[in-house]
C-alpha cells in the first residue's frame, strides 16, 4: 500500500464526512476500486483505530 497527497480536487470517501480529500491510499492489485480518497481528520482517525487494535493484539491475555 501507498500513501500519497491527493492529486484531485474530490471528497473524502469515508462515510458522511464532507471534508476535501487531502490523501489517497493506494492499493496495488486491488481492481477498479483501487484508491481510497481521504481527508486529514479521518486518516488520523484510522491510525489512532489502528494502532489501538494493535496495541490491544500484543497485550499478555
Amino acid at each position: 500500500m501507498e500513501l500519497n497527497k491527493c492529486k484531485y480536487r474530490i471528497r473524502c470517501e469515508l462515510g458522511a464526512c464532507g471534508n476535501r480529500a487531502e490523501y489517497t491510499l493506494s492499493m496495488p492489485r486491488a481492481g477498479i476500486h483501487a484508491n481510497v480518497h481521504m481527508c486529514a481528520e479521518c486518516l488520523s482517525e484510522i491510525a489512532i483505530l489502528g494502532g489501538k487494535a494493535l496495541f490491544d493484539a500484543t497485550k499478555p491475555a
